[in-house]
């Protein structure tokens, strides 16, 4: 049985944009490779797995989408097997 791990840490950011601007900036790869990894395969969608890469570190990471609440909430998981990291994204206006 693998252990729970209880830890988290929790961070907060004002950005003076709307919402839905800053929420399309964490779901488009298009728009996140701008300011957080080079490349995504595609769009973040609930319940489908994406590869973002960060090709200055030769590093790739598969995330899984969780929870997509539009303008609202990202829920992703990431990590090795056994792992996995959930983040989660609350976005209020």
């Amino acid at each position: 049985m693998a252990a729970v791990n209880n830890n988290f840490a929790k961070a907060e950011m004002l950005i003076r944009k709307p919402v839905s601007e800053v929420f399309e900036a964490f779901v488009n790869p298009v728009i996140t490779s701008k300011f957080w990894f080079t490349k995504g395969s595609h769009k973040l969608e609930e319940g489908k797995s994406t590869e973002w890469t960060w090709e200055m570190y030769g590093f790739s990471l598969t995330v899984l989408t969780k929870v997509i609440e539009e303008n609202k909430r990202i829920v992703i998981e990431w990590g090795n097997k056994e792992e996995e990291t959930i983040v989660e994204w609350i976005f209020n206006p």
